[in-house]
């Protein structure tokens, strides 16, 4: 009996330890130990290998390019992870990539020629702008177990609503006059 009421004692003293407020913490710098991360950082070769991944991406991400159909195995982001829609792209410019742990962040300017937005007056319909705008972005980019580098974490870009659910600004703008001036700012770059 009095190993039980011991250990109920003790449980309770254990429980009201829990329930008080945290002690500040001492400064001691010396007593803390240095948790190891096994982290490869990666080097010149793997930034510039990096930096081609968003190249890659960016260029399959132009309105009409190509490689449009390569877009799924270079982005690694979770499927419906941004289903908003994004600007169309016309042209991009790398800028060098920067190693953080073991991702690496690359950097554009990109040009876009039209950006997208879901209609708040008319649900299940869309607004978009025709206007130039350059930004500066960045996407991380991982390396998968393959060892392939992929995109994610960034803006995602196309137009991929119909004509038919969009009210395009300025009055007589349509998907073809902002495609088509998205191939003549691509075509100057």
């Amino acid at each position: 009996m009095r190993r039980l009421a011991a250990w109920w004692l003790g449980a309770w003293v254990s429980l009201a330890a829990c329930n008080r407020a945290p002690e500040p913490a001492v400064a001691d710098t010396a007593a803390a130990a240095p948790i190891v991360v096994d982290v490869v950082p990666p080097d010149s070769a793997m930034l510039q290998e990096a930096a081609s991944a968003l190249a890659a991406f960016l260029d399959a991400s132009r309105e009409g390019s190509s490689t449009h159909d390569a877009l799924p195995r270079l982005t690694a982001c979770p499927s419906g992870a941004d289903d908003s829609p994004g600007p169309m792209l016309a042209s991009f410019e790398l800028l060098p990539a920067t190693a953080r742990a073991d991702t690496v962040v690359g950097r554009a300017v990109v040009t876009t020629v039209a950006d997208q937005d879901i209609d708040r007056q008319h649900p299940g319909y869309f607004i978009t702008r025709v206007r130039v705008r350059s930004d500066t972005l960045e996407w991380d980019l991982l390396r998968t177990e393959s060892g392939a580098w992929v995109v994610c974490n960034g803006l995602r870009f196309g137009l991929d609503t119909p004509d038919s659910l969009t009210a395009w600004r300025p009055d007589g703008a349509t998907a073809a006059t902002a495609r088509a001036l998205a191939d003549s700012i691509g075509a100057r770059r």
